[in-house]
């Protein structure tokens, strides 16, 4: 796998998640269609990024656009 395709698959799942907002993996695996290995690289490529978060609830991990806050 290339890196150049990491990153586009990367902007696949951003661009996915500012339009349809907060999803599960499972959510946001099949709208993007991406395969497994490939969309499991891209979350990574975000989180290292420091541009996804993640909440777990009931088992259930959300992925949510990381979004810093100033007070």
């Amino acid at each position: 796998m290339k890196i150049s395709m990491i990153g586009e698959n990367a902007g696949i799942i951003w661009r996915t998640l500012e339009s349809k907002g907060n999803l599960s993996l499972e959510q946001l695996q099949s709208e993007t269609e991406l395969q497994t290995p490939s969309f499991y690289a891209a979350i990574g490529w975000l989180a290292r990024e420091n541009k996804i978060s993640f909440t777990n609830e009931n088992d259930v991990i959300t992925v949510r656009l990381y979004q810093e806050r100033y007070y």
